[in-house]
């Protein structure tokens, strides 16, 4: 299929479109990069080169896209990080675009914009678009567990106060609500837990938790989803999947010597495809 991915480029690593681009292509799908920043490397390194882009490029890339007639072939919408507020404006006149060329697409927003440890990292307005525009017109939401606590208003501690917050979020438009990065009470030792909430109930996928950084590994999900999502399985064949590839990738990552934080996304795309083990996507029966 064709999907529209707005978010990030770096010249260094596999953040962004550098990580997204290549899992979607890897699991067999066309994808239409629209950059909303280009760096040269994750910040985390230390600083960067590069910039946030204007509004006008992403209008003008789409213009042209919708001009000769590709939009009509567009099945799917992603976007990740935006940069600023007037570029996630410029992403939904986007979305809107394809939805009026292609009514079917799907549009899955991962709305990058905090992180536990370093709070909201992103320009003021950013989380606020977020919240009051862009989860509610999209199809699929993948918020980390300290994003969905934002947007949502709700603390997470347990597993039923987590679903309510993807209730919360889902009753504002999504269908389905994806929380990674679970930590909560009750949850088994050195595992995290990725949280699927939709209008049929919920599932929970533990993994083993990794040591060290490692960058993009939000971006990469949010497109190994989308890539099973339209593949045709039903959540909880995608959840599973897509956390399985994910985790491959990231322990592949976490074997690396260098351990600069940077996806091993090449060397281990094969999990991508394949994964090496497979996490069972469990439903619960309370989670309705």
């Amino acid at each position: 299929m064709n999907i529209l991915s707005i978010q990030s480029h770096v010249a260094y690593g596999h953040v962004g479109n550098a990580a997204a681009a290549f899992a979607l292509q890897r699991l067999g799908h066309e994808v239409w990069q629209v950059p909303t920043v280009e760096f040269s490397n994750h910040p985390a390194h230390g600083g960067y080169g590069g910039r946030v882009n204007e509004p006008d490029l992403i209008s003008g890339l789409v213009e042209g896209l919708a001009e000769h007639g590709f939009l009509a072939r567009c099945d799917a919408v992603l976007s990740g990080y935006l940069g600023s507020a007037a570029n996630g404006a410029a992403a939904l006149a986007a979305v809107d675009a394809v939805r009026a060329a292609t009514p079917s697409a799907v549009f899955l927003c991962d709305p990058v914009f905090g992180h536990p440890e370093q709070g909201i990292f992103v320009r003021d307005g950013l989380p606020e678009f977020f919240r009051d525009t862009a989860v509610p017109a999209a199809d699929i939401v993948t918020p980390n567990q300290f994003e969905l606590e934002w947007l949502s208003g709700r603390k997470i501690t347990s597993f039923d106060e987590a679903v309510a917050a993807c209730r919360e979020l889902q009753a504002r438009g999504p269908e389905t609500v994806i929380c990674t990065s679970l930590r909560r009470q009750g949850a088994p030792d050195g595992y995290i837990e990725t949280l699927l909430v939709n209008g049929e109930g919920a599932w929970l996928v533990a993994t083993p938790e990794l040591d060290g950084d490692m960058f993009g590994a939000g971006d990469l999900f949010a497109a190994v989803f989308l890539a099973r999502w339209l593949s045709g399985g039903g959540p909880e064949d995608a959840l599973s999947l897509s956390v399985a590839g994910v985790h491959g990738v990231l322990k592949s990552t976490a074997q690396l010597v260098s351990g600069d934080g940077e996806l091993a996304l090449i060397g281990a795309q094969q999990e991508l495809a394949s994964p090496g083990e497979v996490f069972t996507a469990v439903r619960l029966a309370d989670g309705r």
